[in-house]
């Protein structure tokens, strides 16, 4: 008899052959399940014939391995209906083991489902099923912990998607397929002790500000620094274009490559760099000016109170100049529109997503170059890969029943001696929280080559 090469308890190998690629090996199971899976009757099964099922299995060797299992087709005298009986370590259903089903949930983390169904030698869409319950069994596994600062941004992966962040903790709660507005309140819903988040920082997006407000109504919301800002490197943006495509000989050209460097703070730049931003901006007026206002926004952030920004704000727009006025008015729009949620950055909390904005830039990479990533398997690799969790131990006070006395006089006699107590108390707990995947960690992945 062939050694059990399959290492499967409930087969017993009767026979094996090797092709140039692929095992072929006959099986009959120990044991069969003989329960009818129309009326559930266990009773009054007969045999009626034989079926041979060619069983999908784990790759061995760089070869796909095929389960040549004869099983018997039973008859419930019942129902009067036929089936095949079920065997333990076998998906029928997907003609594959549980073994393999596992396996494939995993490996599709990490490879494509076409390069999967190829070295298996299933379907592509039986690979991609597999892969959804896989995942859903992660879901149901995956426990979420409430931040108290909620970020809300999104990633554009082929269209918009809104990414959830633990401001405090700097780590990623979760990604939605879409951004729409009832998919924002669907997931806010689903957070455990939601009423503990105190502060939402969001961008500009008023499908986040209208399901915030629906589900949390008493959290702060706060439009995120880093987008308002960005307006305004927009709007320079903009006016350095503009003046490259009207200049007619090859300072139009060399405006067009310097992007990078006015894309940088004035202080971050290098001497060198501070020189070259410099020239530019002498030989073009109007782009110094624009430069400027764009400098002069980020000040406002530098202040303490509401009173003091708004102020600035209104100081900063009164020197607009005319002619800067049309790529500038989205800034303006923007304070208008959102002006208490931006003035409550300067609230006690300086609550800010910024930190995301280095992973959405990675991950969109990692999307672009085409590593076979589905945003489904990206999204699942982020949130699941245990290595990437942040864990933290986090102690919260719990009310208990207070310990009862085994012994009835000395109970009689304790209350006796002293006035009856609550019978709760509380305790001081700890636990270990998982905050998400941790971004720096993340990162590091990507930058590694290790994700």
């Amino acid at each position: 008899m062939p050694v059990n090469i399959l290492n499967l308890p409930g087969l017993t190998v009767l026979d094996f052959k090797e092709t140039n690629d692929e095992y072929h090996i006959k099986a009959s199971p120990i044991e069969i399940v003989r329960c009818c899976p129309n009326c559930d009757s266990s009773n009054n099964i007969v045999s009626h014939a034989w079926r041979t099922l060619v069983i999908r299995d784990i790759p061995s060797h760089g070869k796909a391995v095929a389960i040549h299992l004869d099983v018997p087709r039973l008859k419930c005298r019942s129902c009067n209906k036929t089936f095949t009986a079920a065997v333990p370590e076998v998906d029928a259903g997907r003609e594959m083991t549980l073994r393999l089903a596992k396996w494939v949930g995993r490996q599709a983390l990490e490879y494509t489902y076409a390069e999967i169904a190829k070295q298996v030698k299933v379907d592509e869409k039986t690979v991609r099923n597999v892969f959804d319950e896989y995942v859903a069994e992660l879901e149901k596994q995956y426990k979420r912990e409430t931040p108290i600062w909620l970020g809300i941004d999104e990633i554009k992966l082929k269209r918009f998607r809104a990414i959830f962040t633990n401001l405090h903790g700097r780590s990623l709660i979760d990604m939605l397929p879409d951004r729409y507005t009832s998919s924002v309140v669907t997931f806010l819903n689903t957070l455990p002790d939601k009423e503990r988040i105190t502060h939402c920082a969001i961008d500009m997006w008023s499908g986040y500000r209208r399901a915030v407000q629906e589900v949390l109504p008493n959290t702060k919301i706060v439009v995120d620094k880093f987008h308002v800002v960005s307006k305004a490197n927009a709007a320079f943006d903009i006016v350095r274009r503009k003046i490259a495509k009207e200049s007619n000989n090859g300072a139009g050209l060399g405006l067009k490559r310097a992007h990078k460097l006015f894309e940088k703070r004035r202080d971050d730049l290098t001497d060198e760099q501070y020189l070259t931003v410099t020239g530019w901006l002498n030989n073009f007026p109007l782009l110094a000016t624009a430069y400027d206002l764009k400098e002069r926004l980020y000040f406002i952030y530098e202040v303490e109170t509401p009173e003091e920004a708004w102020g600035e704000y209104l100081h900063w727009e009164s020197t607009i100049p005319k002619e800067l006025s049309k790529p500038f008015r989205a800034v303006k729009t923007a304070f208008r529109n959102w002006k208490p949620y931006i003035l409550n950055y300067f609230d006690d909390q300086r609550v800010t997503n910024a930190f995301t904005e280095s992973f959405n830039a990675k991950v969109r990479e990692v999307y672009r170059n085409g590593r076979g990533y589905t945003f489904e398997r990206l999204r699942a690799k982020v949130l699941y890969t245990d290595m990437l969790q942040k864990r933290v131990k986090v102690q919260e006070k719990v009310r208990v029943r207070k310990q009862r006395f085994e012994d009835v006089a000395t109970a009689r006699y304790m209350c006796l001696a002293t006035p009856m107590s609550d019978e709760y108390e509380t305790q001081i707990r700890t636990r270990v929280a998982n905050l998400g995947t941790d971004l720096s960690t993340l990162e590091h992945a990507f930058d590694s080559g290790k994700f």
